[in-house]
C-alpha cells in the first residue's frame, strides 16, 4: 500500500550505515553487488548537499549537474486541487493558463497557509514568483569518490508558470535543461561555475494543471544531432523561436529541434508520461509509459516512429477512480478502459492508435541505453530501466517493422527508492538519482562495473580530448568503435568539418559496417546534402537497414525529386515500407497514394508498424476526396486506414460513409473519428455527420458505437434525439450499462454540461429541447416499473424533471405506502416524493415510520431529519429503534440521528453505557462512539462518560482498541477507499486479481484464508503478522556475518533469504546465531485512516 517507500527507507538505513558486514570492501559504505560483477554505489555526501534531487547530468570531461526540486507547492495540480477539474479541462494556451491561476489563486490560498515564500507576511500572487528549482555541480574535494561539494550553477526559474527542473543535459559546452514551461539553454561563458547565459529555445509546455509531474524530462541528443525530449500529458502550446505556433494540448507527446531551437516539432504523440526514453544504436526510440494508476492496467512497453499515436488522451485519467483521485461517478465510460487501448493488439481495439509491444513492469523511470563500452561492456545493446528499488535490462530485436523485448535481466536491487533519472558518463558508470525526500539517504549513486576495462578508459580519454584535432579521415575510422558516444561525437565532428566527399565515400562503401555507413548518412542528413543520385544508389542498397534509414533521410530532409521514396513503399522489406510510408507522408508526396493503399491491403492489419505507417502516409498524400473514394474498397484494412488518416486530416464530412460500412470496426472507428474531431460548432456546421452518429444507437452495437451515438443524441438536444434515447433503454437485449447511460443522459437534458460524457474532454453542451422530455413521458412511467431495479431507479430520476399531475402523485402516494409493493421501488419512489413534494412526504412520514420493512423506516427517518430535525414523530421513532431494531443498518442510522436534538441525549447516554457494558452489538458501537464525539462538547455528563472510555481504552491492547472497526462496516465505501484513498493507497502495491499482482501480495481468496480478526490486525498493527516473502529481516551467522534480505521462508532445517541482488541463499538453522524480526513493507494505514475508514476497508476486505 502507501508506501512500500516507508520500508525501503528502513532497508536503505540498514544498507548505508554498513550493518551487513558484506566481504567486499565495496560494500562497507552501503553499496549493492548487482548482477555480472556491476556494483550500485551511493557517491553523495550527505550533510550539507542538495538533496531531492531529479535529474543528473555527465559532461565530456566528468563534470556532474544536478537538478533539485524547490518549487513543491507552487504548481497547481489536480491532485491537489480536484475541484478545478473543469477550468483545467478547459485550457489550452499558456495566457490561459496564467489568467486562470491569477483569477482561482485567491480561492486556493484559503487551503495553503504555509506559503508565504517571499516572508513578507502576505499570502498572495509574489508567493509563486519566489522560489526556483536549481541546478548544481558537484566536486569531490578529497577524490575519494564521494562528492561532497555543491555549487550553484544556475537558477531563477521562478516564473508563475515555472514547475520542476527534472533533466539537466550538457551537450558541446552547453547545459541544457526542462523546467516548464521551458526548455533552456544555459552556458557558463566566463568560467567561473556559474551560468549567465540563458535562453529559452522552447516555450509553452502544461498549458493544463492537470497531473502533477506530468513535465517536461529526458535531454537526448539524437542520432540526427537534433535535441529530443519528452513532455507528459499536460500538453504543448509552443511558440516556437522561428515565430510558430505549434500546439498538442491533449496528450504526452516526444518533441525535438535542433540545439537552438530551430525546426521545433511534435515527433510522436498519444502518450501519457513518457518521461525517460532512448534510441538504440539505429535511431529507433523505445519506453515505457506509464500506466494511469487504474486498477487492472499496467504500464506499456513502446516503440515510437516519427508520427506515431499511441492513444493516450489526458481527460482519460479523471473518468475512472485512481488512489490519487475519485471521478465524478464510478460508471462513468472510459474510452481508455473501455476499448482497451492500453493493451497490445487484440480484435476491437481502435485502430486510430499503435498499440503497445507489450505491457510491462511496474513503476518505470529511468531509461538509458547501454552505449557499448560503458560498464566495462557488459550488457551491450540492453536498455537500462529504473524502478522502485531496482535496475533491470533488456534488449530490443526487430520484429517485421515492428519490435520485441528479449531478456528481463535485474541488475541490482535493494535501493532504498524509485530510481528516478540516468545517464551513461564517460567513465563507463551509469549515474542515476533516487527520488526520495528523506535526507539521511544518498540520492545521487553509480552502477560500475567493479574492474575498469581498458575499452572504458579509451572512450573516457577521447571523450576529453574531443574530435577536432583529428582529420576527416580518422574520423571516418572513429565510426568503425564499438562505444556510440564515439561515433556520434566522430560523425558530428564530420559535419562541422562539411566533410561531404568523405562521408559519401563512406555510406556508398558497402563492404563497410552497417554502423559506419549509417553515421555517414545521419552525418550527410545533418548537412543537408540534396544528392539525388546518392538517394537513388541507396533505395537500391542490399541491406535493407540502408534502404531503410534512407527513407527516413529523405524524409527528414524533404527532398525526392526522382519519387523512390514512392517505390520503396512496396520493398520486401516491412521496415523499409514502413520508414518510406512516413517519409512520404511528411513529403505530402501524392504520387505515393497508389502504393500506399496497395501497401496497406497486402499488409491487411498483420504488421500494426506497417499499418500505422500507412495511415501517416495517407494523411500527408491524400486528399480528403481521395480517401473518402477508399470507403467502398474491398479491403477492410484500408478502409480503417483510409477512415483514420482522414481523422488525422480534420475531414469531418467524409467519415460519413464508413460509418455506414459493413465491418462494425469500421463503423465504430469512423464514429469515433467523427467524435474525436468534433467541434462545439459540430451541431451546426456538420449536423448531417452527428445525425449519422445519433441514429447509430443500437441494441447490438458494441459499446464504443453506442455511448458515442447517446452523446450525440444529447448534443443535437432534440424531441426526436430524447425519444431514441428512450427507446433504447427500453431495449433489454442491449447491455445493461449503455441503457442506463442513455437513461443518465434523459437526467441530464434540462441541464448544460462542461465536459463531454464519452472521453471527458471540455466541450460544453447546452441545455436540451425544454419540452422533449413531455413528449415522452408516458413512456418514461411505463418504463419506472421495469423489472430491473436500475433501470427503474435511473428512470424516476427523469420524471424528476418532468412536471406531475395531481394523478400521478395520488399514484406514488398510494404506491409508497402499500407494504406489498417491492421495497426497493418504494424506497425509489420515497426518495422521490421527499425531493418533489416535502408536504406530502411528511404527511405519510408517520405511517412509513411504522412499516414492516427496515429500509422503509431507515430512509424516512433519513428524509425527515433533512427536513425537520426537531420532528416529534422522528424522535419517537428514534427513541423506538434503539431499544427494538435488530436491524444493522437502521440501528446506526438511528444512533447517527440520535444527535439530532438535545431531547435526545439521555438515550445517547445510556447507550453508551451500555456499549461499554458489553451490551450492544459490535456494528454499532462505532456510531456510538461518534454520536457522543459529536455531542460531548455541550453535555457534560456525555463528556464525563467519553473521558472514562478513552481512560480505559488506553490500558488495552491495539486490537482492542480498534475493535469498534471490526464489524458493520459500508463495503462500497470501503471498496473506494482501496481504490482511491490517496493516502492509503492500497491499490499502489496489492491487486485484486492474482493476474493483476503488484508490490504486495494479491487479494484474491482473502476472506477464505482469513477471519476479520485478522484483516483489522494487518491494517492497525501490521506488523504482527508477515506474510512470506514481503519481510525484510538481518541474519547474523555464527561466524560473524551478517546478511540482509528478503525472509522468503522458514523451515526446521533452513531459513529461505532472498538477498538485495536477487539471489536466493538456504541458510542451515544451524549456521544462524542471531535473527532479527521481520520488517513487513505495509505501512501503518492507522496513521492515514479513521476508525469509520478502517471499518469500511475491513469490510470491504472480508468480500474478497
Amino acid at each position: 500500500m502507501k508506501s512500500l517507500l516507508k520500508c525501503l527507507y528502513v532497508f536503505s538505513n540498514i544498507l548505508l550505515v554498513g550493518t551487513l558486514g558484506f566481504s567486499n570492501p565495496l560494500k562497507t559504505k552501503g553499496a549493492l553487488e548487482g548482477q555480472q560483477g556491476l556494483i550500485a554505489t551511493p557517491i553523495m555526501k550527505l550533510e550539507g548537499m542538495p538533496h531531492q534531487l531529479l535529474g543528473v547530468g555527465v559532461d565530456v570531461n566528468g563534470k556532474i549537474y544536478v537538478s533539485r526540486k524547490v518549487r513543491t507547492n507552487e504548481q497547481f495540480s489536480l491532485l491537489r486541487y480536484p475541484y478545478l477539474h473543469e477550468t483545467c479541462m478547459s485550457l489550452s494556451s499558456m495566457e490561459e493558463k496564467r489568467e486562470a491561476i491569477e483569477k482561482l489563486y485567491p480561492r486556493v490560498i484559503n487551503s495553503r497557509k504555509n506559503m508565504d515564500y517571499n516572508n513578507d507576511g502576505v499570502l498572495n500572487l509574489k508567493d509563486l514568483s519566489t522560489r526556483s528549482d536549481k541546478i548544481y555541480t558537484l566536486q569531490d574535494l578529497d577524490q575519494d569518490g564521494i562528492y561532497d561539494k555543491a555549487k550553484l550553477f544556475a537558477e531563477g526559474f521562478n516564473d508563475l508558470l515555472a514547475g520542476s527542473a527534472h533533466s539537466v543535459t550538457p551537450i558541446d559546452g552547453h547545459v541544457y535543461a526542462t523546467i516548464l514551461p521551458d526548455v533552456w539553454k544555459l552556458k557558463d561563458t566566463n568560467g567561473d561555475g556559474v551560468a549567465d547565459q540563458r535562453e529559452s529555445i522552447a516555450h509553452g509546455f502544461a498549458p493544463h494543471f492537470g497531473y502533477g509531474y506530468h513535465d517536461l524530462h529526458c535531454l537526448v541528443q539524437g542520432y540526427d544531432g537534433k535535441l529530443y525530449w519528452s513532455m507528459g500529458d499536460r500538453g504543448v502550446d509552443v511558440k516556437t523561436v522561428d515565430g510558430k505556433r505549434i500546439s498538442n494540448p491533449h496528450s504526452g507527446c516526444i518533441l525535438r529541434s535542433n540545439l537552438d531551437g530551430t525546426d521545433f516539432e511534435i515527433y510522436a504523440t498519444g502518450l501519457r508520461n513518457c518521461q525517460y526514453f532512448d534510441f538504440d544504436d539505429y535511431g529507433n526510440i523505445f519506453s515505457v509509459d506509464h500506466d494511469a494508476d487504474f486498477q487492472g492496467e499496467m504500464e506499456r512497453l513502446v516503440y515510437l516512429p516519427e508520427g506515431s499515436d499511441s492513444g493516450w488522451r489526458m481527460y482519460y485519467q479523471y473518468r475512472t477512480s485512481t488512489r490519487h483521485m475519485k471521478s465524478s461517478r464510478n460508471t462513468l465510460y472510459n474510452p481508455w478502459m473501455a476499448e482497451k487501448m492500453w493493451v497490445p493488439y487484440h480484435k476491437g481495439q481502435p485502430t486510430h492508435l499503435l498499440p503497445p509491444i507489450e505491457n510491462s513492469w511496474n513503476a518505470p523511470a529511468s531509461f538509458s541505453f547501454q552505449p557499448g563500452a560503458a560498464l566495462g561492456g557488459k550488457y551491450q545493446n540492453h536498455f537500462f530501466l529504473g524502478g522502485r528499488g531496482e535496475i533491470r535490462a533488456f534488449q530490443m530485436f526487430a520484429d517485421g517493422a515492428n519490435f520485441k523485448r528479449q531478456g528481463d535481466d535485474i541488475i541490482v536491487s535493494g535501493l532504498s527508492d524509485q530510481v528516478l533519472t540516468s545517464t551513461f558518463a564517460p567513465d563507463g558508470k551509469l549515474y542515476f538519482t533516487l527520488w526520495n525526500r528523506r535526507p539521511a539517504i544518498s540520492p545521487l549513486w553509480t552502477l560500475q562495473d567493479i574492474e575498469r576495462s581498458p575499452q572504458t578508459n579509451d572512450v573516457e580519454i577521447l571523450l576529453q580530448k574531443g574530435f577536432s584535432v583529428y582529420s576527416s579521415e580518422q574520423l571516418i575510422q572513429y565510426l568503425h568503435h564499438a562505444d556510440r558516444r564515439v561515433r556520434l561525437q566522430a560523425q558530428f565532428q564530420l559535419v562541422k568539418n562539411k566533410s561531404m566527399t568523405e562521408l559519401k565515400k563512406s555510406v556508398l562503401d558497402s563492404s563497410q559496417p552497417l554502423l559506419v555507413r549509417l553515421h555517414s548518412l545521419w552525418a550527410l542528413g545533418q548537412l543537408k546534402d540534396r544528392d539525388s543520385d546518392l538517394i537513388k544508389t541507396l533505395a537500391k542498397d542490399q541491406q535493407a537497414e540502408m534502404r531503410a534509414q534512407l527513407a527516413r533521410f529523405a524524409g527528414d530532409l524533404g527532398y525526392d525529386p526522382d519519387q523512390v521514396l514512392v517505390k520503396l513503399i512496396l520493398d520486401p522489406s516491412l521496415r523499409v515500407r514502413a520508414m518510406a510510408s512516413i517519409a512520404c507522408g511528411k513529403l505530402k508526396q501524392a504520387s505515393a497514394f497508389q502504393n500506399l493503399t496497395q501497401m496497406v491491403v497486402e499488409n491487411d492489419l498483420k504488421d500494426k508498424v506497417v499499418h500505422h505507417s500507412g495511415i501517416v502516409g495517407l494523411a500527408g498524400c491524400g486528399t480528403a476526396k481521395q480517401l473518402k473514394s477508399l470507403s467502398k474498397h474491398p479491403s477492410e484494412a484500408l478502409r480503417l486506414a483510409a477512415l483514420v488518416a482522414l481523422r488525422r486530416q480534420g475531414s469531418f464530412q467524409e467519415l460519413i460513409p464508413f460509418m455506414q460500412d459493413p465491418s462494425e470496426q469500421v463503423v465504430s472507428d469512423a464514429i469515433a473519428g467523427a467524435y474525436d474531431i468534433s467541434g462545439q460548432e459540430t451541431e451546426t456546421v456538420h449536423e448531417e455527420a452527428m445525425t449519422m452518429i445519433a441514429t447509430k444507437l443500437n441494441p447490438n452495437s458494441r459499446d464504443a458505437i453506442n455511448i458515442r451515438a447517446i452523446a450525440a443524441n444529447r448534443r443535437i438536444g432534440t424531441a426526436k434525439s430524447a425519444k431514441r434515447l428512450l427507446h433504447f433503454a427500453k431495449e433489454k437485449e442491449a447491455a445493461l450499462s449503455m441503457r442506463l447511460e442513455a437513461l443518465l443522459t434523459l437526467e441530464s437534458w434540462n441541464t448544460t454540461s462542461k465536459l463531454d460524457p464519452v472521453d471527458g474532454r471540455y466541450f460544453p453542451v447546452k441545455q436540451g429541447d425544454v419540452d422533449a422530455l413531455k413528449t415522452i413521458s408516458g413512456s418514461l412511467w411505463r418504463l419506472s416499473e421495469a423489472k430491473d431495479l436500475q433501470i427503474s431507479e435511473k428512470t424516476i430520476a427523469v420524471l424528476k424533471n418532468i412536471p406531475m399531475d395531481s394523478d400521478q402523485l395520488k399514484f406514488i402516494h398510494q404506491y409508497i405506502l402499500n407494504s406489498n409493493n417491492p421495497t426497493d421501488r418504494r424506497l425509489l419512489w420515497i426518495e422521490w416524493l421527499a425531493m418533489k413534494d416535502r408536504d406530502l412526504f411528511e404527511s405519510i412520514g408517520k405511517d412509513l415510520l411504522v412499516d414492516l420493512s427496515p429500509d422503509i423506516r431507515r430512509m424516512t427517518a433519513e428524509k425527515l431529519y433533512e427536513h425537520n430535525a426537531s420532528n416529534k414523530v422522528l424522535h419517537a421513532y428514534l427513541s423506538r429503534t434503539i431499544k427494538t431494531s435488530k436491524h444493522t443498518l437502521e440501528l446506526q442510522t438511528g444512533v447517527k440521528l440520535l444527535t439530532a436534538s438535545i431531547e435526545l441525549e439521555p438515550l445517547l447516554e445510556k447507550l453508551f453505557e451500555e456499549m461499554r457494558q458489553g451490551k450492544v452489538p459490535q456494528a454499532i458501537q462505532l456510531d456510538i462512539l461518534e454520536a457522543v464525539q459529536k455531542r460531548a462538547e455541550a453535555n457534560a455528563n456525555l463528556m464525563k462518560q467519553l473521558q472514562d472510555y478513552q481512560k480505559d481504552l488506553k490500558q488495552k491492547s491495539l486490537l482492542e482498541q480498534y475493535q469498534v472497526s471490526l464489524k458493520g462496516g459500508d463495503v462500497k465505501a470501503g471498496k473506494s477507499i482501496f481504490l482511491s484513498h490517496p493516502q492509503a493507497q492500497c491499490s499502489k502495491c496489492h491487486a485484486i486479481k492474482k493476474e493483476d499482482q503488484q508490490v504486495g501480495p494479491s487479494l484474491e481468496g482473502l476472506s477464505e484464508r482469513h477471519n476479520i480478526d485478522y484483516l483489522l490486525e494487518s491494517i492497525v498493527d501490521p506488523q504482527a503478522k508477515i506474510a512470506p516473502g514481503y519481510g525484510f529481516s538481518q541474519i547474523e551467522l555464527q561466524d560473524g556475518t551478517v546478511l540482509a534480505g528478503t525472509l522468503m521462508e522458514e523451515h526446521a532445517q533452513h531459513t529461505k533469504l532472498k538477498l538485495p541482488d536477487s539471489s536466493i541463499q538456504l541458510i542451515p538453522q544451524e549456521d544462524i546465531k542471531k535473527q532479527s524480526e521481520p520488517i513487513g513493507m505495509m505501512p501503518d494505514l492507522k496513521n492515514v485512516l479513521n476508525k469509520r475508514q478502517i471499518r469500511d476497508l475491513v469490510a470491504f476486505l472480508a468480500t474478497l
